[in-house]
């Protein structure tokens, strides 16, 4: 085989490359503090509780740009060498016009059920989607061990929302909503270049046959995504169901303060699905050795049961005082909230290896039904504690709290199941 025909030699590193996401995350907490900080100074709490509502709501529809295509390019992009360019601009091609068709409806819709303005919802829905866009070329670079590529698209995404917000902005919500869109297109340009310029270039030809993902047609991509786009729909809603419920259950004031507690358990959410998104990677490469899968997925346990508890120390040292001196306005009424959402988190972490190992198994239905099935006790916990607490905000994170422990419950017995009939297929 000649050097041309050679697999690039990086490759996929969990503890370098879940540091570079970490670190994009670390930093991309910084640029949302920033962001909110600005939003709760200049809007009313109603106009700011609709604002956040509108853009959620907005991520969640745009999940069907997703398609779960990311998934299949991030599993198996690896594998496919110079191929993967070809099949991430199919994949970039069919999504766009999905983005502006769903940009249109989701805006109207949005402003239908939650209030607001059309013109800055079509805003926040078509940035909402060029994220999704951008992801397909995201998921590439993470395969190839190009996990730095990501962190820096990530950060410059942020970045220019904050300093846009900052800098420009005049404190009207069409112009934080225009803010908010600009950021995302410029990633999405920098993505491409890079992907052009860096990546494509260094693309050879794989050693092992191609995964049979490049021979398919786009149904049936789509087809074989199904699984990871309803998962991907259950990521997207399972860190937004509550809001969402509040906004219909109670008041966007609720929401305004739901939204700052939520912001001290985003900042350690992100880290967590950047480990997810690299054992998916990790795991991905070893999934028809079930010997190394497991010593993987065992070394990814002992590691998640360290870190969790010391984690969620961390927040209880940092929260209240981030609170006090960002949000002084919300810091008393925070506090309660914040601590169901470290429950929440301690439990997300815990289960991250044992989805991931379903997610690269035989049966990736089965970590779809997880995720749903945590998003379906969130629902009937909400409906119930929502209403009936004195405080409607700490009803919403008790539910988020027990939604978590749930899929943390099924997720661990589900991955012990899966490394038993894969042992059994094998014997």
């Amino acid at each position: 085989m000649t050097e041309k025909e050679e697999f690039p030699e990086r490759k996929v590193a969990p503890h370098r490359d879940t540091l570079w996401l970490s670190g994009a995350d670390a930093s991309n907490l910084v640029f949302g503090v920033i962001i909110h900080v600005v939003l709760t100074r200049a809007l009313l709490s109603d106009d700011y509780g609709t604002f956040v509502l509108l853009l959620d709501f907005f991520h969640v529809c745009v999940i069907l740009v997703d398609l779960g295509l990311p998934t299949l390019i991030a599993r198996d992009g690896g594998r496919l060498g110079s191929k993967l360019s070809d099949l991430t601009g199919r994949v970039v091609s069919f999504q766009f016009p999905l983005m502006i068709m769903l940009g249109l409806t989701g805006a109207y819709v949005g402003v239908m059920l939650f209030g607001g303005w059309l013109v800055p919802a079509f805003l926040l829905a078509i940035a909402a989607g060029l994220q999704v866009v951008t992801y397909s070329l995201r998921a590439g670079m993470r395969s190839l061990g190009e996990a730095r590529w990501e962190a820096i698209v990530r950060v410059v995404d942020r970045g220019v929302v904050a300093f846009l917000m900052i800098s420009w902005a005049n404190g009207t919500v069409e112009q934080f909503a225009q803010a908010t869109l600009f950021g995302p297109i410029v990633a999405f340009a920098i993505t491409l270049i890079v992907w052009l310029r860096k990546i494509k270039p260094r693309l050879q030809e794989a050693k092992q046959p191609l995964p049979e993902i490049y021979g398919m047609n786009m149904k049936e991509l789509v087809n074989s995504g199904l699984p990871f786009l309803f998962a991907s729909a259950a990521l997207v809603i399972n860190v937004r169901i509550e809001k969402l419920l509040l906004g219909m259950l109670a008041t966007p004031e609720d929401v305004a303060v739901f939204q700052i507690a939520w912001l001290g358990f985003i900042a350690g959410y992100g880290p967590i699905l950047s480990l997810r998104a690299v054992l998916l990677s990790w795991f991905g490469e070893v999934r028809d050795d079930l010997e190394k899968l497991t010593h993987r997925y065992k070394r990814a346990l002992f590691a998640c049961a360290i870190l969790s508890p010391i984690g969620a120390g961390i927040g209880i040292i940092i929260g209240p005082f981030a609170f006090e001196n960002l949000f002084p306005d919300y810091a008393n009424v925070v506090s309660k909230p914040f601590l169901g959402f470290l429950f929440a988190w301690v439990f997300h972490a815990m289960a991250s290896p044992s989805l991931s190992l379903i997610q690269v198994s035989e049966k990736p239905w089965n970590y779809t039904r997880i995720l749903w099935v945590g998003i379906v006790a969130s629902v009937v916990a909400s409906f119930y504690l929502i209403p009936t607490q004195p405080s409607a905000v700490v009803g919403a994170t008790i539910a988020a709290a027990f939604a978590s422990l749930v899929v943390l419950a099924l997720a661990y017995t589900g991955a012990g199941i899966e490394k038993l009939e894969s042992k059994t297929l094998n014997d």
